[in-house]
């Protein structure tokens, strides 16, 4: 990481002055959240970012994002003061021979597994695609152990926690140590323009919970109409090689007009159910919008979610997003939990000013899982 940053450095001393670009933004989002109305909780959190890219060279590309959060949790009257570095990262495009293409990447900066479930936050990492017309193949080594948790949360053997009580206060917390490694291979229109995607992502453990994660994914994805697009997908997983986990997720994206869409979709998380042991990703990802209690998470395991979405853009600067969806825990028997209605709305009021609101409710069964929240947000970009 050390040698990249230098590097980089470097490559900016000597690259051209008005070939730099630089920005920032300041945002702000209020929150007002519980299990029902009498008994809601205030959260606030201010930040600001500021990043700089430039091109080194034809081929190469330099960018960084830093970035300061106040957090304030009126539940537990907890306060965080927060820095991190979002994105350091050198990039690079070469063709190789008449239609073959090298892509790189260094450093820090997102990414995400197919699914977008198991695997989606930013690390620290190298990067490698190779591609021709009708095949791609790429692969991803990386470490997680300089990660600040306050941001990025692992999902970890004894506790999803990974920032201590004790540690609560201190502006940059750093990660357990896992080394993320993934392949992938992508067979863009094999057939009627339908893609295939091959991939595995491995998640070796020196953080000393022996807590080593492996997943393969098989996707179809591609066109039905020309208006109308599906995913498929299903993994299965396992930790150390002594469990079988599954995770099928399935996907329909409809653009009736320019301005608007609809989706659907499915998604199934194993429990220890049907032949499967309880599935687990890698990065944690709110899959219901609940309250947790000791026996249900907002994890996506021993899950089953539908869900029917919509989005629609008028006057071209407000967007409306509402979203409707059913759950049901599937630990050991199917049984359902509960109802989630979610709607959120954006107006760009200016290309430099955005306005942002949400409100969304979960309705359990049996009204342990009850959670309402409302939040309003802004953000200025420089």
């Amino acid at each position: 990481m050390k040698k990249i940053l230098c590097g980089a450095l470097a490559a900016l001393a000597l690259s051209p002055v008005f070939a730099f670009d630089w920005g920032g933004k300041f945002n702000t989002t209020t929150k007002y959240q519980g299990k029902k109305f009498g008994s809601l909780f205030w959260n606030e959190s201010v930040g600001a970012h500021l990043w700089i890219t430039t091109p080194i060279s034809e081929q190469l590309r330099f960018g960084a994002d830093a970035s300061y959060e106040f957090r304030y949790d009126q539940d537990g009257d907890l306060v965080k003061n927060i820095i991190d570095i979002n994105l350091l990262k050198l990039s690079g495009t070469f063709h190789v021979g008449k239609t073959g293409m090298l892509e790189f990447g260094a450093g820090r900066f997102s990414l995400s597994d197919a699914t977008g479930i198991i695997f989606s936050q930013m690390n620290d990492g190298v990067y490698a695609e190779y591609s021709i017309p009708r095949v791609s193949a790429s692969m991803y080594l990386g470490i997680t152990r300089l990660l600040n948790s306050h941001d990025v949360v692992i999902l970890r053997h004894f506790s999803d926690t990974t920032v201590k009580t004790e540690d609560a206060s201190a502006v940059y917390v750093l990660g357990p140590s896992y080394i993320p490694l993934g392949f992938s291979i992508n067979i863009p229109s094999l057939f009627l323009n339908q893609d295939i995607t091959i991939e595995e992502w491995n998640f070796i453990d020196f953080s000393g919970d022996d807590y080593h994660r492996h997943y393969g994914t098989l996707m179809f994805s591609g066109p039905i109409l020309s208006n109308l697009f599906y995913s498929a997908s299903s993994t299965l997983g396992t930790e150390n090689m002594r469990t079988i986990s599954n995770l099928i997720k399935l996907s329909l994206s409809f653009y009736p007009v320019k301005e608007a869409s609809v989706g659907f979709s499915g998604i199934y998380a194993s429990g220890n159910n049907g032949g499967f042991d309880s599935f687990r990703g890698f990065s944690s990802q709110t899959a219901v919008l609940a309250s947790e209690t000791a026996g249900f998470g907002t994890e996506y395991d021993g899950k089953i979610k539908t869900m029917l979405t919509g989005s629609y853009t008028f006057l071209s600067n407000i967007c409306v997003a509402p979203s409707l969806a059913l759950v049901f825990a599937c630990p050991e028997k199917i049984s359902y939990n509960g109802f989630q209605w979610r709607l959120d709305a954006m107006w760009n009021i200016f290309h430099d000013l955005q306005l942002s609101s949400s409100i969304y409710q979960y309705i359990g069964k049996d009204k342990e899982n009850d959670k309402i929240c409302f939040s309003l947000g802004g953000t200025f970009v420089f």
